[in-house]
């Protein structure tokens, strides 16, 4: 097992968003000026368009002016900030806290935005359900949201299945309505099983952000559905592999090599093939579905193995 290490940040916040972040037409008219002005322009993601698996964005737009930019380059974005400059005034009542920063600049002082331009693993601050989602267009997200940068598939299908919730959900601060609180703190102590093969769940879960690529139909929800129980039962073989093994429910065994995959009429038809009833893969599946509560008590014993 490793902690799940590395980098963790949290969102922009930019003290007045109503300023900072546009919409498609404002940003081209921006930008019409001088395309140069388009380096200054972001994709903006706020928490609610943090999905399972995957983002939904929204076609908004970051004026992103870091410290230190230097804003006469860049007239245009100027003049469009000047409309607001009594509320963007640093430590003005009822507007931005006080700081050192310019009027035109961002609040924070986001040292590691180059980490946003890396695929990355967000996740909603307030969570009501698995929202773990993956985002490699470079989006800039808001202060809702905490992202992990530079990430992998394999990491993403760990922190997304039932296991990983079962043990956020008895361990991480609860809020009103049954929210989770999904800290840092939290999040960094889940230690992730290593695998020999990790290529079957990477494959599985490009599977799943192509289905999101178009609005799913109901044939393709069962789709999802089934490549999801797959990396479940994944998970918890290489949490639980001599419980799966001694129930004789392994799944890895029973997966057949997967090939990336760029058609949705091809994904359907894999489904078909690996959701046949008399494949050893669709009885495990079932078989460690009806045993989940016997596992989910056995991982009661390893929780301190995993926080």
């Amino acid at each position: 097992m490793t902690i799940v290490s590395g980098r963790f940040y949290y969102g922009i916040k930019t003290g007045l968003n109503e300023a900072f972040v546009v919409n498609r037409e404002t940003r081209d008219r921006l930008t019409a000026e001088h395309p140069s002005f388009a380096e200054v322009l972001k994709p903006f993601l706020r928490g609610r368009d943090v999905k399972r698996w995957r983002v939904e964005y929204q076609d908004l737009w970051l004026i992103f002016t870091r410290r230190g930019i230097e804003i006469n380059n860049y007239p245009a974005i100027h003049n469009y900030l000047l409309q607001y400059k009594d509320q963007l005034m640093p430590g003005v009542e009822g507007g931005r806290k006080a700081g050192s920063y310019k009027w035109y600049e961002i609040q924070d002082n986001i040292a590691y935005w180059q980490e946003f331009d890396t695929p990355k693993i967000l996740y909603q601050e307030i969570a009501t359900y698995q929202v773990f989602a993956w985002d490699d267009s470079g989006a800039y997200p808001n202060n809702k949201t905490f992202l992990i940068p530079e990430a992998s598939l394999y990491l993403l299908a760990l922190l997304k299945p039932k296991l990983i919730w079962f043990f956020l959900s008895n361990t991480v601060s609860k809020l009103s309505g049954g929210a989770f609180a999904l800290q840092t703190i939290y999040i960094s102590k889940l230690s992730i099983a290593k695998s020999s093969n990790p290529e079957p769940i990477e494959t599985l879960i490009s599977y799943i952000l192509q289905l999101h690529q178009q609005p799913l139909l109901a044939q393709d929800k069962r789709v999802l559905s089934y490549f999801e129980q797959i990396i479940n039962g994944l998970v918890y073989e290489l949490y639980l592999p001599q419980d799966l093994h001694i129930a004789e429910c392994s799944i890895a065994a029973h997966l057949p090599t997967l090939a990336p995959i760029d058609s949705l009429e091809s994904l359907r038809s894999l489904f078909e093939q690996l959701s046949q009833p008399d494949r050893p893969l669709k009885r495990n599946l079932m078989q460690g579905a009806a045993d989940e509560w016997r596992l989910r008590s056995r991982l009661q014993q390893l929780q301190k193995l995993i926080f």
